[in-house]
């Protein structure tokens, strides 16, 4: 049986690739079987239940599918529930609940997204310099962000921090301050309006840099001169570039990639 944690996890994967979950969509549910009178009562009993556009079709594989449509709204609990009934008729006419898939209402184009909506697909690199261990952490799924010219300008953050041994590296503790900092940068952003993208960074030699890419460059400037005297823990400093190419992105997506 499909999990609820399995569902659950769909619609979290809908939601972070900009899909408003919210809507109507086009669910169609499949059934499988080795005999195509147990899907054809099967499907009698799915019109009943206002299912339509079912189609019964023989597999290369020697057996028959029978895919059943509904226009509706579900959230995980909802399809998880009806999953539950799907499978009890398949039970009950000797057939196999295959799994559901979701489309346009249209049942033609694809599903409307939010294109600025960008999920958080994380690469880790463990690069080498000058002898010592370079950590980098980039957001590919920004490689395909629509609106980079509109978001072309970079806060580089740069923190430096103590090195407990040679390598260079912080400690637990400060790699724990460094992450609660990062996050209290973008909060503070976010709360005053300004939409950021967490882009990448960089841990190396007591230097912790990491780069987030903005639209509104001068709000953004007043928002961070306003965090300084409140930032005891960690001093920090930036600077802002505009890049409407994103060539720094791309010149680090390529050093990564090539580990």
């Amino acid at each position: 049986m499909i999990t609820f944690k399995t569902i659950e996890h769909f619609y979290n994967n809908l939601s972070s690739n900009g899909i408003n979950c919210n809507n109507n969509f086009l669910y169609t549910y499949c059934f499988i079987s080795d005999d195509k009178i147990n899907l054809q009562e099967l499907n009698k009993e799915l019109n009943k239940n206002n299912f339509s556009s079912i189609t019964i079709e023989e597999s290369e594989e020697d057996y028959w599918w029978l895919s059943a449509s509904r226009i509706e709204k579900h959230d995980a609990h909802s399809l998880f529930e009806l999953n539950k009934i799907l499978y009890a008729l398949a039970e009950k006419y000797n057939v196999e609940y295959d799994g559901f898939d979701i489309g346009n209402p249209d049942g033609q184009s694809a599903i409307e997204r939010d294109t600025y909506t960008v999920p958080e697909e994380f690469k880790t690199g463990d690069l080498i310099n000058n002898n010592l261990p370079e950590l980098v952490i980039i957001n590919t799924a920004l490689e395909s962000f629509a609106h980079k010219a509109e978001f072309r300008y970079f806060i580089n953050f740069t923190i430096p921090y103590i090195t407990p041994d040679g390598t260079g590296l912080p400690s637990n503790e400060d790699l724990q301050n460094l992450h609660d900092f990062e996050i209290s940068i973008e909060n503070n952003l976010q709360k005053s309006g300004i939409n950021s993208y967490y882009v990448l960074r960089t841990t190396y030699n007591g230097i912790r840099k990491f780069y987030l890419a903005i639209a509104d460059k001068g709000n953004a400037i007043n928002i961070l001169e306003a965090m300084k005297p409140n930032t005891k823990e960690l001093h920090f400093t930036y600077n802002i570039t505009e890049d409407e190419n994103w060539s720094m992105y791309n010149e680090m997506l390529i050093k990564v990639a090539t580990e």
